[in-house]
């Protein structure tokens, strides 16, 4: 099977040009993608081909320039495509093991982290061609039926709600709390109803509010479930400090997390992927793609989180570990490059092979712990671990300092599952609506460059790239 067509790459001055693509394989030998009729990308089994219907653009797309990836690349993964059947489907765009159906002794894939794969490609982000082009190859178990009851509007939020409800699962609101959504807009707007929604259960009774620079954007909240919000004006010293339990923090901004951990009181949320250095931290778009979480080191064994077997603890720091943590894990003090290594070779019986947890006295150590090793894009800590930082740190204005000192932990997720955003989509109104209220504008992709123009103005919320011919703003 060979398919060929014109697409806009996206290239590292953030402009757009034109490429001859064509995918020629099938789903059991595998693929070559030939670029300019010049093979760029050889693409083992599991792999189908789509017809992309509609893409929508995210903060991370207007960022891809700063993000570790090569380009240029046919980037968008927001995807809503149509199948070999004709049917709707909702791409997820980790190509894992696990989505590609290969048979393989991946540990990620087999301990239930396929998201986290070292070996996956990310449709539209890292190598795999996207959805601002009219046809992408995707994992043969990454395609999620879109019901009937969904429109196309909507279908196109499906990975962003998956991302939102993920994130509300991981700050698991209390009873009481009052959470704060910072800059909700594209994704921030869907945290928000994701939040409405998991209250509504009864589980927690929790006050969300949205915080935003526009008038518009908090009353649009308040539709999405909002309580209320406040105008966040310049560097947001108005809004006062420790206002929030949880902060969620959605904007795409790198100055954002400054805000955002003066406002928390116990945890701010991260999902900005922007790329770019914050607050002494060169890294911290890789420990939101590796879902890691930074917090005070613990200060006794009775404030040691659970673990379901010992824990291994990397010990990143000159001074000795303390006696109650050597007695309950096993505390490695190798340089983390070296220790990387070691794991590697040797992982750990039935585990992983990174660690559970890493000490760390600043936020030079936050970024070793994170990327130990120069071009690689693997961490220390396994995914969804945590980086511990030192009471000595404390005193300083960066982030290790800011987390040690402030006793405020700092966590971040970033997939979450498309069956649970479909299931929901179709149960409520507010999401079923939701792609109706979001979009402001819809594109053709004749002139991606025009697109991101707009999505990057005051006056989108969300954008849209449709492949059949959708263009202006929604009815």
């Amino acid at each position: 099977m060979t398919l060929a067509f014109e697409a806009a790459e996206y290239h590292a001055d953030t402009q757009f040009r034109p490429v001859a693509l064509a995918f020629d394989g099938d789903p059991e030998t595998g693929w070559r993608v030939m670029r300019d009729r010049v093979e760029s990308l050889s693409l083992g089994a599991g792999y189908r081909a789509f017809r992309v219907v509609g893409c929508g653009v995210c903060s991370t797309d207007l960022a891809r320039h700063f993000l570790p990836f090569p380009l240029p690349q046919v980037t968008g993964h927001e995807v809503l495509a149509i199948d070999e059947r004709g049917r709707r489907v909702a791409l997820e765009i980790n190509a894992s093991h696990a989505a590609r159906g290969v048979d393989v002794s991946c540990p990620f894939c087999r301990g239930g982290l396929p998201t986290h794969c070292p070996d996956r490609l990310v449709l539209g982000i890292h190598d795999l061609p996207g959805g601002f082009g009219p046809h992408v190859l995707a994992p043969v178990g990454a395609a999620i039926d879109v019901p009937d009851a969904i429109p196309d509007e909507s279908a196109v939020l499906i990975e962003p709600l998956a991302a939102a409800l993920h994130a509300v699962h991981t700050v698991a609101p209390r009873d009481g709390d009052r959470i704060a959504v910072l800059g909700p807009r594209r994704l921030g707007m869907l945290v928000v109803a994701a939040l409405a929604a998991a209250r509504s259960t009864g589980r927690a009774r929790f006050e969300i509010a949205a915080l935003a620079r526009r008038d518009a954007m908090i009353a649009l909240a308040r539709e999405f479930g909002a309580d209320g919000g406040a105008i966040v004006d310049g560097d947001g010293t108005s809004l006062g400090e420790n206002t929030h339990d949880v902060v969620i923090d959605t904007t795409g901004n790198p100055d954002a997390l400054a805000l955002a951990l003066r406002l928390a009181r116990r945890e701010v949320h991260v999902k900005s992927t922007h790329g770019r250095p914050v607050l002494g931290v060169a890294h911290l778009t890789e420990l939101v793609v590796d879902e890691l979480g930074l917090a005070p080191l613990p200060l006794g064994a009775d404030a040691l989180p659970v673990f379901d077997r010992r824990p291994i603890v990397a010990w990143g720091v000159s001074t000795p570990p303390p006696a109650w943590l050597a007695e309950r894990a096993d505390v490695r003090t190798e340089p983390f490059d070296a220790l990387l290594g070691e794991l590697e070779r040797s992982p750990p019986d039935g585990g992983l092979p990174r660690v559970d947890a890493a000490v760390v006295g600043d936020a030079a150590g936050v970024d070793r712990a994170i990327r130990p090793i120069a071009g690689r894009e693997e961490s220390i800590v396994a995914p969804r671990g945590t980086i511990w930082i030192t009471p000595e740190a404390a005193g300083g204005d960066d982030l290790a300092a800011v987390v040690a000192g402030s006793g405020v932990r700092l966590t971040s997720s970033r997939c979450g599952s498309f069956r649970d955003a479909v299931a929901l989509m179709v149960a409520d109104e507010r999401f079923r609506d939701a792609g109706a209220k979001l979009t402001t504008h819809r594109f053709d992709a004749s002139d991606m460059n025009d697109v991101f123009r707009v999505a990057r103005s005051p006056e989108c919320i969300k954008a849209v790239v449709w492949h059949d011919g959708r263009t202006g703003a929604p009815a």
